[in-house]
């Protein structure tokens, strides 16, 4: 993600095996997701190259039957079907109208 890159993180496992715990963490205990997040908010700070420009967009899917949830929208608002998967030549790989919000903070995803 520092060089410019989208990226994803992507945990897959059966129910109990601690995807939860390990993505997100429990209490003191962080996970990789507030890890990385503080990590990347940590070096925009530090920036002092003013023609540099920072963009955080954040997007939370599951899978889970094989359905997609957007998990920043309200359960009686999604879709039941989920949403679709789609491929472009121009976008790559991508979920058609996931909720994408700017932040400007861990503490802004958290919210």
């Amino acid at each position: 993600a520092w060089a410019g890159y989208h990226c994803c993180l992507f945990a897959y496992g059966q129910t109990g095996a601690g995807k939860s715990y390990s993505m997100v963490g429990y209490g003191k205990n962080k996970g990789i997701v507030p890890i990385s997040c503080e990590e990347i908010f940590q070096r925009i700070n530090k920036n002092e190259n003013p023609s540099l420009r920072f963009e955080i967009v954040i997007s939370v899917v599951e899978i889970y039957n094989e359905v997609v949830q957007d998990l920043l929208v309200l359960p009686e608002t999604r879709p039941r079907k989920g949403l679709d998967i789609r491929e472009s030549k121009m976008l790559g790989i991508y979920i058609e109208k996931v909720e994408k919000r700017p932040v400007d903070s861990y503490e802004a995803i958290e919210q």
